[in-house]
C-alpha cells in the first residue's frame, strides 16, 4: 500500500468517526427537539380548548362543548381522543360519543412535563397504543371546574423523527463522499513530492539522475525536496571525483601491467613482444567466441602477464642456446607458480593468477602444474596455451629457425584433444584464417 493509499484510510476513518460521532449527536438534538415541538403543540391545544370548554360548561352549553372536541379531533390526524372531564370525574364530551358520561380513567405513565398551572405531559399506553397525554385543568376565576385532556399518538413523532434520521443520514453520506474525494486529492497534494523523491532517489542509486526535482511549495516538503537537490549535486559531484581517481588508479594499473609486460620480454632478445604477441592472438580468440569488453580486457592482461614468473629465472638457463637438462627444465616450469606468487601480492590482480598459474595444463591431464584436464582448466588458461604455443613454435630460437604458420597450425590441430581444448584448437585454427594475419589491436599498447 503506497502513502497516498495509507493517507486516504487514515483521512477517511477520521472524517467517517467525525460524521458518524455528529450525526448521532444531531439525531440526538433533533429528536429532543420534535418532542418539544409536539409539547408544545399540545400544550398550546390543550390550553385553548380549556379555556373554552369552561365557558361552556358554566354556560351548561354541551353541545358547544361537543362541537369544540369533535372539531379538535378533526383537524389534527395525529390526535387520537379528546375529552372533557368535570370536576366529579365524569365525561361531559368525548371524542368517542359512546363514553360521554362514563368516568374518566387517567392512565399511568412516564411524565415528561408539568407546569405550575397544573398542566401535565405523560408518556402513556392506552388500549394498546402508546400517546402523548397532555391534563390541563379547567378553571374558572381561579376555581377548578374539571379537566381537559388531549391525547396525541406517538407515531407521529417516531415518524417525524425517523424521517429527520434519514435526512441527516444522507447529508452526512453526501459530506462522507465528499469527503473522501477530497481527501483523495489532497492526499496526492501531499504525496507527489514524495513520489518524486522516491523517484528521485531511484534514479540517484541507479545511476541515471540528470536534474533537480522541481520544488512547487513552500512548506516542510518543499525543503525537504530542496534539501535533496543539494545533497543529490554533492553525491554525484563526489561520484564524479571518485570516477576520476579510479580511472587514475586504472591508469596507474595498466602502466604497472604494461611495464612487467615489457620486462619480461626485454630479458630475452629472442622473445621479445612474445607477451604482447600472445596477448594479441589470444584476443583474436576471444573476439571469436565473443567475449565482452571487461572479458577481453581481463583476458589481454592475463596474456601480458602469462610468462611474469620468468622473472625468477636465470639469465643463463633463460637465454641458453641449446636444449635444457631435466634440472633447468624443472626450473623453468616453476614459473608459472612464481608468476601466482607475485600476482598474489596485488589483490587487483588476484583474478589473473588461475590463468598464469594453468596455461600449461593439458586437456589430457598431462601438464603442468597441477595436472588438471578438460573443463577443469580455466577458460583464459587454456586460450593463452594455444596462442602461447603457436608464438613459441613460430618465433625464432637461437637452437632453432622459426616454424612457418601452416606448420604450427597443423601441429596445433594434431594436439587438438590431447594438449590443447579441441573446441578451442578448432576455433583458433578457424580464426586464423578470417583475421588473414591482422591481428587485434592492443588495448594497452604494449612498449617496444
Amino acid at each position: 500500500m503506497g502513502i497516498r493509499f495509507k493517507l486516504s484510510l487514515i483521512t477517511f476513518l477520521l472524517v467517517t468517526i467525525v460524521i458518524v460521532v455528529s450525526s448521532v449527536i444531531v439525531m440526538g438534538i433533533m429528536d429532543t427537539f420534535l418532542l418539544g415541538e409536539l409539547v408544545k403543540r399540545g400544550l398550546s391545544l390543550s390550553r385553548g380548548a380549556a379555556n373554552a370548554a369552561g365557558y361552556s360548561i358554566l354556560a351548561h352549553d354541551r353541545l358547544s362543548v361537543d362541537n369544540l372536541v369533535a372539531k379538535i379531533k378533526e383537524r389534527q390526524v395525529d390526535i387520537i381522543h379528546v375529552a372533557v372531564v368535570g370536576r366529579n370525574g365524569m365525561v361531559t364530551a368525548h371524542s368517542e360519543l359512546v363514553k360521554s358520561g362514563t368516568r374518566y380513567a387517567p392512565q399511568a405513565g412516564v411524565v415528561l412535563y408539568s407546569d405550575a398551572d397544573g398542566s401535565l405531559v405523560s408518556r402513556v399506553k392506552r388500549d394498546g397504543r402508546v400517546s402523548y397525554e397532555f391534563a390541563t385543568p379547567i378553571k374558572f376565576a381561579g376555581n377548578g371546574i374539571g379537566h381537559f385532556y388531549l391525547g396525541i399518538d406517538a407515531a407521529a413523532l417516531t415518524r417525524a423523527q425517523l424521517d429527520a434520521r434519514r435526512k441527516v443520514a444522507l447529508a452526512s453520506a453526501v459530506i462522507l463522499f465528499l469527503a473522501v474525494v477530497g481527501a483523495f486529492f489532497i492526499a496526492r497534494f501531499f504525496t507527489t513530492p514524495i513520489k518524486q523523491l522516491t523517484e528521485g532517489v531511484s534514479r540517484l542509486k541507479s545511476g541515471s539522475y540528470h536534474g533537480a526535482i522541481r520544488v512547487n511549495q513552500r512548506d516542510e516538503l518543499g525543503e525537504l525536496t530542496s534539501n535533496f537537490n543539494d545533497m543529490a549535486q554533492v553525491i554525484l559531484c563526489q561520484q564524479e571525483k571518485l570516477e576520476e581517481y579510479a580511472r587514475g588508479l586504472e591508469e596507474s594499473y595498466m602502466a604497472t601491467v604494461k611495464i612487467l609486460a615489457t620486462s619480461i620480454d626485454a630479458r630475452d632478445d629472442y622473445t621479445l613482444q612474445h607477451s604482447a604477441r600472445v596477448a594479441a592472438l589470444s584476443l583474436m580468440l576471444g573476439e571469436e567466441m565473443g567475449l565482452g569488453m571487461e572479458e577481453l580486457r581481463d583476458l589481454e592482461v592475463a596474456a601480458l602477464v602469462h610468462d611474469l614468473g620468468k622473472i625468477r629465472i636465470p639469465d643463463h638457463i633463460l637465454k641458453k642456446a641449446g636444449p635444457l637438462d631435466e634440472c633447468e627444465f624443472q626450473l623453468v616450469k616453476q614459473h608459472s607458480r612464481d608468476g601466482a606468487d607475485i600476482l598474489s601480492h596485488s589483490r587487483a590482480l588476484h583474478r589473473f593468477i588461475p590463468a598464469v598459474l594453468y596455461h600449461h595444463e593439458w586437456y589430457n591431464g598431462q601438464g603442468y602444474p597441477e595436472g588438471l584436464s578438460g573443463e577443469h582448466i580455466p577458460l583464459f588458461a587454456s586460450i593463452i596455451s594455444i596462442a602461447d604455443a603457436y608464438d613459441a613454435m613460430t618465433t625464432s630460437r637461437p637452437y632453432r629457425k622459426g616454424l612457418p604458420a601452416e606448420t604450427a597450425i597443423r601441429e596445433i590441430s594434431r594436439h587438438r584433444g590431447s594438449q590443447f581444448d579441441p573446441l578451442l584448437a578448432d576455433l583458433f585454427v578457424a580464426s586464423l584464417g578470417r583475421w588473414d594475419n591482422a591481428l587485434p589491436h592492443l588495448v594497452l599498447e604494449v612498449p617496444v
